[in-house]
């Protein structure tokens, strides 16, 4: 084993990249927090039961590690399922909150593309289950990411409910439900086809399957998936998403949303609207959500509620795609000390920082000059008895 090799599935940010990713942070935050959101923070380890009870995740998924009691810990697998935890014991009401932090997915596939240590930043509004706080979800969505830099994007909105409702009709069992949704969610038409090649479901609630991975596009596909459906649950899915693009209409963001109910969500804990971001230049979503209304039941308090996260390095991603990427800012002074009393050096640098960037060169005057030149530093100071401001002509004066 290399012991300078990182394991697979984690990454260093580099100097630019933190940079960005700070400055987008920073942005995110700040949207979140002009919307009445409150910033939380949750412990790295939880219990592994508070990730699997009731089915919420697969302990497949989990970096698991025994106590000192012997009780079963996991590392941070998902914001949303701590955040329901905080909510049920120690909140009431509506309640909006936000978070920046990692999270953790044991993956086996060396050969994967997702990483196995991930920056999340996301909001959650818990306590409210009706049309206004889903569209409120949709536009602080909006504006968080064009804020962060981005214009090229469409948020892609879908409803369980549509495919619970044709599920439903026929009577798949929750092992089926799993398998075609993982399908779906692919947009795996040939896998649907064969995953009804053998059963006895009527030609009628196949085509309804069938046509769930090409429903995307504009509001229009409404009126093909509804012609496609004869149950309620369906139907009143549709019903949903039509108001949800008619108010994003009407507060002019129609633009940056679109239909997809092929978006069903391998999340089983997402219970009516889910939806997800998009970016060109970026092969994964950049931002997922969806309302989760019966997560908190599972703890032992009903609590409708509703959230999205965003994931910080497909930002950046999408963020260099769309020339949005900005070089980390370099140091505009750099000094050096010859020889010079530490109270005046100690002083000078003070009242230098408080409006530039300084960097310390440790050398003597050639030595100083040669780096502000190689760096493009525009100012050098030199502490020879007095603090000296030089140029690279070599004149200078007091500072």
């Amino acid at each position: 084993m290399n012991k300078v090799q990182l394991p697979f599935g984690m990454q260093d940010y580099l100097p630019d990249e933190c940079y960005n990713k700070e400055n987008a942070d920073s942005k995110l935050c700040g949207v979140f927090s002009s919307y009445g959101y409150k910033r939380v923070g949750m412990p790295t380890l939880e219990y592994y039961d508070l990730f699997t009870a009731d089915g919420a995740m697969s302990g497949n998924k989990l970096f698991k590690l025994t106590d000192t009691d012997g009780n079963l810990l996991a590392l941070r697998a998902d914001a949303t399922i701590q955040i329901c935890r905080m909510y049920v014991t120690n909140m009431s009401g509506v309640q909006r909150m936000y978070y920046s932090l990692d999270a953790f997915e044991y993956l086996r596939d060396s050969n994967s593309a997702r990483d196995r240590e991930f920056a999340q930043t996301g909001v959650e509004l818990l306590g409210d289950s009706g049309i206004e706080g889903e569209v409120e979800m949709l536009t602080m969505a909006i504006d968080s990411l064009r804020a962060a830099g981005l214009e090229n994007f469409k948020l892609e909105l879908g409803h369980v409910g549509y495919f619970e409702g044709l599920a439903e009709e026929f009577g798949l069992d929750p092992e089926c439900i799993a398998t075609l949704k993982a399908l779906i969610n692919k947009k795996d038409m040939i896998g649907v086809e064969l995953f009804f090649r053998d059963s006895d479901i009527s030609e009628e609630h196949k085509a309804g399957m069938l046509g769930l991975p090409s429903l995307f596009g504009n509001v229009g596909v409404l009126d093909k998936a509804e012609a496609l459906c004869g149950n309620g649950k369906s139907r009143e899915a549709i019903a949903r998403l039509r108001l949800l693009t008619e108010r994003m209409d009407k507060i002019g963001l129609g633009g940056y949303v679109t239909i997809d109910l092929g978006l069903v969500s391998c999340n089983n804990y997402y219970t009516g609207l889910v939806f997800k971001g998009i970016c060109g230049g970026v092969g994964s979503s950049i931002l997922d959500g969806g309302r989760y209304d019966k997560l908190c039941d599972r703890m032992g308090r009903p609590t409708p509620a509703i959230g999205f996260a965003i994931g910080v390095r497909r930002l950046l991603a999408a963020l260099k795609a769309s020339g949005r990427w900005v070089k980390a800012p370099k140091a505009d002074i750099a000094y050096a000390v010859i020889d010079c009393d530490d109270d005046i050096v100690r002083k000078t640098l003070v009242s230098l920082r408080k409006k530039n960037r300084v960097v310390r060169v440790f050398g003597d005057e050639k030595a100083l000059i040669a780096y502000c030149t190689e760096k493009g530093v525009s100012r050098a100071v030199i502490f020879d008895g007095d603090a000296v401001e030089l140029n690279l002509s070599g004149k200078g004066g007091a500072v």
